[in-house]
């Protein structure tokens, strides 16, 4: 395999490839494959070791051996954001892009992708995502073919992001986009210059943050419709489980305050701003209730305490305006639905039981894979 690169001109740009791995044995090997194998062979693989204590190091290691285009890091454990970021600093490609240890990348999207990055002259580039459940491919995230520039950008891109699962006359898409990074191509030189790099305020928020600012800072932008990367479901990735993260309501203002910073910059319009400020405290108040989850039943102090800690920070956010983003929810957003009406119809301390009976049936409903297919088409 240490050959396949001499075999690709040496005119095309290098791609940096970045795959955090932290004791990810069971798939790494399938995951790795598929980039190996891209049509587009002028790449770097990037393995970030985050202190694995299985026998991802030595898989790791036998690609390095096998092919002159993967690198091996390890370094001590320090979450996914500071995996990502030591890849950001060892990239030496004109482009970098991510993927994760148990995902799965369709041979020709990194050459579809750095094909029209390149003739449009792009910052940023994504394609279509899916799901894998129980080894099947199930596609689940549309992009419309398109190139975008400066205010196209806020608007067939951004703002369907900033909005997403709500309907706004100003994010009006024919796609309901993730802010996943998996999706992305970046431009190397442009996250240096900008001082882009991953930030981790909220667990659950660290690409969506990548992928708004690079999209506020961009000057062009490329989508394409093919389905080019696919992220395995299981009953025990994160997506469907909950651990309690401390201290939530303070991440979340730090959050806040970083976002506003670099969505005031990009977004002149105040009324975007003032509207993305609402559905966003109403995002918070959904995850603060599926925090609550986390909580083993019997830590009936713990509870308590959070509880009364969710009630002050709603109440400061003026929950009951909040609240009434619900009316513009698109279909197919069962957690965000039925929290968002709880709280407007039973109130803040009812809305706990009725978070905790929607975790239980998204666990359920969360691999069957003809649900999932009805979710995608009716989100549109």
């Amino acid at each position: 395999m240490g050959g396949i690169r001499g075999a690709y001109s040496v005119k095309k740009p290098l791609l940096s490839v970045i795959m955090p791995v932290y004791n990810g044995e069971k798939y790494l090997r399938e995951a790795v494959d598929g980039i190996l194998n891209s049509s587009y062979g002028q790449i770097e693989l990037l393995l970030i070791d985050d202190g694995s204590a299985d026998g991802s190091g030595a898989i790791c290691a036998e690609y390095v051996r096998r092919d002159s285009r993967v690198r091996y890091i390890r370094k001590e454990n320090g979450g996914i954001v500071s995996a990502r970021n030591r890849g950001l600093e060892e990239a030496g490609g004109e482009y970098v892009c991510f993927c994760d240890q148990d995902d799965f990348v369709e041979p020709m999207m990194y050459e579809r992708l750095l094909e029209r990055m390149e003739a449009f002259d792009a910052q940023v580039g994504m394609c279509g995502t899916g799901r894998l459940i129980n080894g099947k491919k199930s596609p689940y995230e549309r992009l419309e073919d398109g190139e975008y520039e400066g205010q196209e950008i806020r608007r067939r891109l951004l703002y369907p992001l900033l909005f997403r699962g709500y309907d706004y006359a100003f994010a009006k898409s024919g796609s309901y986009l993730y802010g996943t990074v998996w999706k992305c191509i970046f431009n190397r030189s442009f996250l240096v210059k900008k001082g882009i790099s991953f930030k981790r305020f909220i667990d659950y928020e660290d690409d969506w943050i990548f992928v708004t600012e690079t999209l506020c800072a961009a000057k062009r932008a490329v989508a394409d419709s093919y389905t080019g990367y696919y992220w395995r479901v299981s009953g025990a990735s994160k997506s469907h489980s909950c651990q309690f993260v401390e201290d939530m309501t303070g991440r979340m203002r730090k959050y806040d305050a970083y976002v506003s910073h670099y969505l005031e910059r990009g977004i002149v319009d105040t009324e975007i701003l003032e509207a993305y400020s609402r559905v966003s405290l109403c995002e918070h108040f959904v995850m603060l209730y599926r925090n609550e989850t986390g909580i083993a039943r019997r830590d009936k102090e713990k509870r308590r305490t959070y509880r009364q800690e969710v009630r002050a920070y709603m109440e400061s956010a003026d929950y009951k305006a909040c609240v009434r983003c619900a009316e513009h929810l698109k279909k197919g957003v069962l957690r965000r639905r039925a929290v968002l009406v709880s709280i407007r119809l039973l109130g803040i301390e009812r809305t706990f039981f009725i978070s905790r009976a929607v975790d239980l049936i998204e666990k359920t409903l969360g691999s069957v894979q003809w649900i999932v297919r009805l979710e995608r088409r009716m989100k549109g």
